[in-house]
């Protein structure tokens, strides 16, 4: 990080960015986790490419070509046949309008938030920082505020576990921001989304789990979108 990207335009865009996310979309993650369970919030979650391609499209003036678009809604539909439950459908029209669906809403905007930093300040080492940084400083407050007390006696395996998937998180949105640097929101939004595919092959291939006709399709769907996207995103 250089000493001339400190306190500039783009630095207070990163800054903005860590605000909604982790912080904001990591509360309203966990609010439908707990309120819905991991089935509604992660098929709703789904729903973020929606919203960040439309605001690349409207904010950043962005192409959307109509296959770019089509393979956005097949790896979309793709994670929610993964994710989604029928028989848990009266919890998601409780759930839809509230937490849930504010979480897809709040990621959306961090890749169109993100783009228009890396605009103003190419570094996404400095981005990465920036935003998380952020992230700690407001969560550290409003745990303060809300519990009274910082956290107490936490188990040491447990914080071996988080400081492991830390790393792969920090590894992820490093990529993540020098992806958005390099490329346009409408591709890469999509491609991000696409991660549930492979938390399930991990579980299928850990657990032993049996490969259902859903887990095949969803594999698919989300697949063929990516390779679409891969293909014909960079033209226009």
């Amino acid at each position: 990080m250089r000493t001339e990207d400190w306190f500039t335009a783009g630095f207070w865009v990163f800054a903005l960015a860590g605000l909604i996310h982790p912080y904001l979309s990591m509360y309203a993650s966990l609010e439908a986790l707990k309120r819905a369970g991991t089935t509604v919030a992660s098929t709703l979650a789904a729903t973020a490419p929606f919203f960040s391609t439309l605001g690349a499209v409207v904010l950043l003036g962005e192409d959307l070509t109509i296959v770019v678009a089509l393979a956005t809604v097949g790896i979309v539909a793709g994670v929610m046949v993964l994710t989604f439950d029928g028989r848990r459908m009266a919890r998601v029209i409780r759930v839809a309008l509230i937490f849930a669906s504010i979480a897809a809403v709040i990621r959306g905007s961090t890749h169109v938030i993100g783009k228009w930093g890396l605009e103003l300040l190419p570094n996404p080492f400095m981005a990465t920082f920036v935003a998380f940084s952020m992230g700690l400083i407001c969560m550290t407050i409003f745990f303060r505020l809300r519990h009274g007390h910082l956290p107490r006696n936490v188990p040491t395996d447990g914080v071996k576990y988080f400081f492991y998937s830390g790393l792969c998180i920090a590894f992820a949105i490093i990529s993540m921001y020098g992806a958005l640097m390099l490329g346009r929101v409408v591709v890469i939004s999509p491609i991000i989304a696409s991660y549930p595919v492979f938390t399930l092959l991990s579980v299928w291939a850990l657990s032993a789990e049996r490969i259902s006709r859903r887990l095949v399709l969803g594999v698919l769907m989300v697949t063929a979108g990516v390779v679409v996207i891969a293909l014909v995103g960079g033209v226009g």
